[in-house]
């Protein structure tokens, strides 16, 4: 599976925990124990789907070549994600960036790949 960068969202308030337990475990990996994270150009779609209306979020930028758990491309809410199953270490978090949403609640992310 050939895939470049991951992306996860979650709010910023985990933000201490994670940082304190160095692991990404977001408030949904209880149910489960996978971290969806997700392409890039589906970040907008995704992001506005879970999250409308929420304000104070971090997207989480992953190398997958520095998780060391299982990945797995699923589908889920009509969306395609990329299910890491089990915790995510801190050195496979390369970037944090704040989102704010617009007056209407949505947000805009554009991630573009160059080669």
């Amino acid at each position: 599976m050939e895939i470049d960068l991951l992306f996860a969202a979650i709010k910023q308030s985990e933000w201490p925990k994670i940082s304190e337990e160095a692991s990404l475990k977001p408030a949904y990996f209880n149910q489960d124990g996978c971290v969806r994270s997700f392409a890039g150009n589906n970040a907008e779609k995704i992001i506005n789907h879970y999250f409308n209306g929420e304000d104070n979020l971090l997207l989480i930028v992953l190398d997958p070549l520095r998780i060391q758990t299982p990945i797995k491309r699923i589908s889920e809410d009509g969306f395609d994600f990329i299910a890491i199953q089990g915790e995510v270490t801190m050195d496979a978090i390369i970037d944090k960036i704040k989102l704010e949403p617009d007056k209407k609640g949505k947000y805009s992310v554009n991630v573009k790949h160059f080669d």
